[in-house]
């Protein structure tokens, strides 16, 4: 594996939940849609280069689609060898453009595999600090409101009571 495959991203996923639960594991292709390679595969009339039909391992999150469409990932691309290959998201399918079958067995792929990964660990990442930020916010506030709570049970309104209890 080598360093440009490896280098995390560092733009943060701005719309990201981070309440929002762990979604079927990590964000990742399953496999080729046979079906809509084009027709001509195997003939003399083959394309040479052509639009694969991936299908994710689960629905992505916006945060990771967010990060898909980023010029990170096309930078990626150039820096792993493949500066006219495209990468888009339509549902539960990433389109991977200007590409064969040829050149995904052949380390495309994998490069994809590892460009995924990476935006997915960066999303996790992400909503993991923004879920700690809210715990301590919301220690914050119940430590706020039980303040409170204790100075409004200090008022007396007695006529008669003495000023120190």
């Amino acid at each position: 594996m080598n360093e440009n495959e490896t280098r995390a991203f560092t733009k943060p996923p701005p719309t990201s939940d981070p309440t929002a639960p762990t979604v079927g594991g990590p964000f990742a292709v399953d496999h080729v849609l046979a079906s809509e390679l084009p027709a001509s595969l195997g003939t003399v009339d083959a394309p040479e280069r052509y639009v694969v039909a991936a299908v994710f391992t689960r629905r992505p999150q916006p945060g990771e689609l967010e990060l898909l469409e980023d010029p990170e990932v096309h930078r990626q691309l150039v820096e792993a060898g493949y500066p006219d290959v495209t990468l888009t998201a339509a549902d539960r399918r990433l389109l991977i453009g200007n590409t064969n079958l040829h050149e995904l067995e052949s380390g495309l792929a994998r490069t994809i595999a590892v460009i995924l990964e990476g935006i997915g660990e960066q999303v996790r990442t992400h909503r993991d600090e923004l879920a700690s930020e809210l715990d301590a916010l919301s220690e914050r506030e119940a430590a706020r409101a039980a303040s409170v709570a204790i100075a409004a049970g200090r008022i007396r309104f007695d006529a008669h009571a003495s000023m120190y209890h």
